[in-house]
């Protein structure tokens, strides 16, 4: 009976030890998203023009256009999953005033903002 129970002993000591590191492999191949944009502020002249970007994370993102409160500019997908390149579509400038627009990116837990400016020139505005 003692042999008998050191075997089992041994078996349930085994199969904890798998059982932790099969928790613990889990735990690791788990990854917190990151979001990064290629760049996180555009300086553009007057002229219509069409820009591309690239989001960069593992997990679903937007652009929130509709709190930017730039009409004035699109972007193409506005949605997506993972790294993709975006086109950033920029209407003519044809008022006195430099525009400015403040474009969130965001994931379901992070966020990042794009800016814009927009001369009422042919000259880059600065920063």
């Amino acid at each position: 009976m003692g042999r008998t129970r050191k075997v089992l002993m041994a078996v349930l000591a085994a199969a904890a030890v798998i059982a932790a590191s099969a928790g613990l492999s889990s735990c690791e191949k788990y990854i917190l998203p990151t979001l990064t944009l290629s760049q996180d502020t555009l300086l553009v002249n007057k002229n219509a023009q069409e820009l591309s970007l690239v989001v960069n994370t593992e997990v679903n993102w937007s652009f929130d256009l509709s709190s930017a409160g730039a009409s004035w500019l699109t972007v193409t997908p506005d949605i997506g999953l993972g790294v993709a390149t975006v086109k950033i579509q920029i209407e003519e400038n044809g008022g006195a005033k430099v525009r400015r627009a403040t474009v969130p990116v965001k994931t379901a837990t992070l966020e990042r903002n794009l800016f814009i400016v927009q001369s009422a020139d042919d000259v880059l505005p600065e920063p």
